[in-house]
């Protein structure tokens, strides 16, 4: 019996240490001038947490403040109010509360009201306060739910290849290749690396050193996720020295769609997106284009040997991540 009910205090301390209250949520912040009568009107969840924080910022005292439901009962009432008053109400149930401030005296005065709402459970942690219509006009409401945008989740998609574009062999072959690639949807932007022959190796181990140097700098945490390359790190916005001397075999260039791709290879005249000649190494960043099917295609002018193009693409993509949302609308 003993054990039990020390297991079962264990788990209790356990499920207290663990369980994450709610962090309080504005609603309101207002600064106005007191003219009379001001209602505000919020909604909000049942079980809510509200904080109403009063002051007057100019003049002696207010007459009234009062928190109601519509409809309903006060919830809170004060009268003659100096100076500041902060106090916690508990919302009953879901609906449409108001915040009436009331002053009937004369002379200048400015108040200033700061709303919070804690929730209480995940349900109604997203959870529209706003009220856009004439509750006087129309009381009765309903609980909706909807699709909100709460954030994106930032990834690196890595798309290389290798392509061998061969050479001429006196004019008995095309000295023609194509690496094709379809960037992932959502794509913000992507980043190249195009090497040829031998340079393939000098750019990995710049690659290596320039992430290791990177890491070591911090700079890396001002990314939005640990890039696991020197070309990763560079799409992500890095400033990133990835240059590589020109060295060995040459190569030239162009990024093409389907349809110019096709083009390229019959020999006909095409319309190139990008276009490089005489490069053995090429690194570029590109914001467009961010969608689609796309061709490297690379020419050879080496009448005898081929060529052996290393393709590496490292492309951002931020996805878009919803989460359900619980707002009232108006029964007409």
């Amino acid at each position: 019996m003993l054990y039990r009910s020390l297991l079962i205090v264990c788990c209790l301390s356990t499920l207290q240490l663990t369980a994450q209250p709610f962090s309080p949520l504005l609603v309101a912040d207002r600064t106005f001038k007191m003219d009379g009568d001001h209602v505000f009107t919020y909604a909000f969840a049942k079980d809510d947490e509200v904080q109403l924080r009063i002051e007057v910022l100019v003049g002696r005292q207010v007459r009234q403040v009062e928190f109601t439901q519509l409809n309903g009962p006060i919830l809170f009432s004060t009268y003659a109010l100096d100076t500041s008053l902060t106090h916690r109400i508990r919302i009953p149930r879901t609906g449409i509360y108001q915040l009436l401030v009331r002053e009937r005296g004369l002379g200048k005065k400015v108040c200033r009201i700061v709303l919070h709402r804690t929730p209480t459970s995940p349900v109604t942690e997203r959870f529209d306060t706003q009220v856009n219509w004439n509750v006087q006009q129309h009381p009765n409401f309903r609980e909706q739910k909807r699709s909100v945008l709460v954030g994106t989740q930032t990834e690196i998609v890595s798309l290389g290849g290798q392509v061998n574009v061969s050479a001429s062999k006196m004019w008995t072959k095309k000295p023609m290749g194509l690496y094709q690639f379809t960037l992932p949807p959502n794509t913000v932007r992507w980043a190249f690396r195009i090497t040829v022959g031998q340079a393939t190796a000098e750019a990995r181990q710049k690659d290596a050193e320039a992430l290791r140097n990177l890491l070591q700098s911090g700079a890396a945490k001002a990314l939005a996720i640990a890039p696991q390359t020197a070309l990763a790190a560079f799409a992500l916005g890095a400033a990133v020295d990835l240059s590589v001397p020109k060295v060995g075999e040459v190569i030239d260039y162009a990024l093409l769609s389907r349809e110019n791709a096709d083009k390229f290879l019959k020999g006909e005249k095409y319309q190139a997106f990008i276009f490089q000649e005489n490069i053995s190494a090429d690194v570029q960043r590109r914001l467009t284009p961010l969608a689609g099917t796309w061709h490297f295609a690379f020419r050879n002018d080496n009448w005898v040997d081929d060529i052996a193009v290393q393709v590496d693409i490292e492309a951002v993509v931020e996805t878009p991540v919803y989460a359900q949302e619980t707002y009232l609308e108006p029964i007409k």
